[in-house]
């Protein structure tokens, strides 16, 4: 599934798998305005985890197995998926109850183009990021609003965790580009071990770096551990 996703036919749209392969025949297409790339930057650039949050089922976090509920009525996989950058800072804040009250992957909310944040886009329908932003604050449901997203470029709520929706880009290949963070400058708090751990398997899987290249990814989120401290991390056993 990793090396070829549209190839799950049995949950996906047809109408989809037909747009998307005219696109990457042709280069344009009637693009279906359901459907959005949602940019990940954490833990979600893992696809078996981000799966999880779409189509229901257990992980097992920190030591405890957490349940998740699937997207109602939809619960195909992404049609497409690539990697991405995003001109914006990455750093790990807030107490996650999930994660022993470590911090956890944010962007910050205004872009920076001295800054670079690894992502993985996923094109899902809008119906699947609701539910996704949603499970992300621990709420059941949440709406959005595309249209005046589309006019505003980002969307706030009150929400504790991530509470403001951003549009990173309006049209990238027919599709626009949107994703979730914080909107307060919010101090940083160091992470677990082991999700760091998890964000480097999807950076690994997603853009092809080393450790030593997360190492110093990491590094610049001024997480206060040197560079070799996090390798010894990203490598327990050695």
């Amino acid at each position: 599934m990793e090396s070829n996703i549209i190839a799950n036919f049995a949950n996906v749209n047809v109408l989809s798998i037909v747009e998307y392969l005219q696109y990457k025949k042709k280069g344009k297409m009637q693009t279906n305005p359901d459907m959005v790339w949602y940019a990940c930057y954490g833990s979600n650039m893992d696809l078996n985890r981000f799966l999880i949050y779409i189509q229901g089922g257990q992980l097992v976090i920190n030591g405890q197995v957490k349940t998740y509920r699937a997207c109602e009525n939809d619960i195909q996989p992404p049609i497409n998926s690539e990697p991405y950058l995003i001109q914006r800072r990455f750093y790990f804040a807030k107490e996650s109850g999930t994660w022993n009250n470590r911090g956890v992957g944010f962007i910050s909310a205004k872009s920076n183009k001295r800054s670079l944040t690894y992502a993985r886009l996923y094109l899902i329908s809008k119906n699947q990021f609701s539910h996704l932003f949603a499970s992300e604050n621990g709420r059941r449901t949440s709406t959005i609003n595309y249209e005046q997203l589309c006019n505003t470029k980002l969307l706030d709520f009150d929400y504790n965790f991530y509470n403001r929706v951003l549009q990173l880009n309006e049209n990238y290949k027919g599709y626009p580009i949107i994703t979730f963070t914080n909107k307060d400058v919010l101090p940083l708090n160091y992470p677990m071990d082991e999700y760091l751990r998890l964000i480097s398997n999807g950076l690994k899987i997603t853009h092809k770096l080393s450790n030593k290249d997360i190492a110093e990814y990491f590094s610049k989120s001024k997480i206060g551990l040197s560079r070799k401290t996090i390798l010894t991390i990203l490598n327990p056993d050695k």
